[in-house]
């Protein structure tokens, strides 16, 4: 029996090897996800972005900043010696000549008043020529008829100095910056002090970057300064900051004041203090701004690779004459904001500079975020005049093996060299001890 084997008609030019589809099947499509793909799209325009180079051309131009240059001067110097400070043998005639023949006074009318007129005090690099070649020719010409030219020379060029080596290979990690009041100390305290820097700057390969504080005087306009004890702490920060324009490719400057000397010089500054872990170690946490029982405290969390000032504190305040700034954009910025000339002329800042640091830490608290308050005996190790036998326990004082001793509460610059030739009988004495 036959089977009939029923087919559906075929269309034309269709194969009769396949059944036709459903009238439903071109409706049914896979699902896709639309939003995963501009996601992903997105990924790969941010990481490749494969019209950089169309956009390039028409990219607007890279910030162009005006060049840096001396407080006072545009003009520099360039050294190749790491070690840079004043020609000490000028001492005796820097002090015949006095800070007012240093400088340039001009008789302006006040801005603010203007029928009034004031003094103001400038560098005696303003009268220099614009060429700098012709500059040092009438320089020399004048050096070689007169001794006081030479010395008023050397006394304003030293803001132009710039250490440029070879290369930058060897160059300092760090840098010792020191301010020295040429009428405080005699030559022979003043030669002291400044090889005390240059010793320890030779053991650990740091820089040394000393200057006059009458070298200020423009920049305070002012010659009261010199013998105002707060206002004169002031100078501190700008000698860094010079020191900073000096050492361009530090990382970081440690300002140490010119009443005290570096009684350790095998101790590395950065590896002893300044290196993440140790830094670790030393801060002081939860360490109040205003000792001993101020409210406003130091982070408990504070990390050490952030940290951009490190300061020591006295039984009362946060103390200027030694610490540590580090060499980024944020730690000059800090700085320059330290020294701005609004809290340099504010009168409630009755200790200067460490009057308005105080305040920082005290209101702003991403300054406090970025700052370390370290024991006294790691860089400001206090002078005693009486014994001391408690070094386990005293945080303070300068015990022997400390790294340095200072004495800036000497009343009188005699007292204060007495204080200077103590010490410096004793650094001589361990350095002629036979090593073991």
């Amino acid at each position: 029996m036959l089977t009939l084997r029923l087919r559906p008609k075929l269309k034309a030019g269709q194969s009769s090897l396949f059944l036709p589809e459903p009238a439903t099947f071109k409706s049914i499509r896979p699902r896709t996800n639309k939003f995963g793909i501009l996601i992903l799209v997105a990924i790969v325009f941010w990481f490749f972005n494969p019209f950089r180079w169309i956009t390039y051309p028409f990219a607007p131009p890279a910030p162009r900043y005006p060049a840096a240059y001396p407080y006072t001067s545009e003009h520099v110097i360039e050294t190749p010696s790491k070690y840079i400070y004043p020609v000490v043998e000028d001492v005796p005639k820097l002090k015949e000549l006095g800070a007012k023949n240093l400088v340039r006074q001009v008789r302006v009318q006040d801005a603010e008043v203007p029928e009034l007129q004031k003094t103001l005090l400038q560098s005696l690099n303003v009268l220099d020529d614009k060429d700098p070649v012709a500059q040092k020719q009438k320089e020399e010409a004048e050096n070689a008829k007169l001794e006081e030219a030479r010395v008023k020379n050397d006394f304003k060029n030293h803001d132009k100095k710039v250490f440029k080596p070879k290369s930058l290979k060897n160059y300092p990690r760090a840098v010792i910056v020191t301010a020295i009041d040429f009428d405080r100390y005699s030559m022979d305290a003043i030669t002291k002090i400044i090889q005390n820097r240059v010793d320890y700057g030779y053991a650990q390969n740091y820089g040394v970057y000393v200057r006059w504080v009458q070298e200020f005087v423009p920049l305070m306009n002012s010659l009261n300064f010199l013998t105002d004890k707060e206002r004169s702490k002031w100078v501190r920060l700008y000698c860094l900051r010079a020191a900073m324009f000096a050492f361009p490719h530090a990382e970081w400057f440690w300002y140490f004041d010119q009443d005290g000397l570096v009684m350790n010089q095998k101790v590395d500054l950065i590896e002893y203090l300044v290196d993440t872990e140790s830094l670790r170690k030393s801060m002081l946490l939860e360490q109040p701004v205003i000792p001993p029982d101020g409210l406003i405290k130091t982070y408990k969390n504070v990390q050490p690779n952030r940290v951009r000032l490190i300061f020591t504190q006295s039984d009362r305040k946060i103390e200027s004459n030694s610490f540590i700034v580090k060499n980024d954009f944020l730690g000059k910025g800090l700085l320059d904001t330290w020294g701005d000339r609004l809290f340099l002329n504010y009168n409630n800042f009755p200790y200067g500079p460490e009057s308005a640091i105080t305040h920082f830490l005290q209101w702003h608290p991403f300054v406090l975020s970025r700052t370390a308050i370290v024991p006294a005996r790691t860089i400001n190790s206090l002078h005693s005049e009486s014994a001391l036998d408690d070094k386990a326990q005293d945080q303070m004082h300068y015990y022997s093996g400390d790294l340095v001793a200072q004495w800036s509460s000497c009343e009188t610059p005699l007292k204060c060299e007495e204080v200077l030739n103590g010490y410096h009988a004793l650094l001589k004495k361990d350095e002629t001890q036979p090593k073991n």
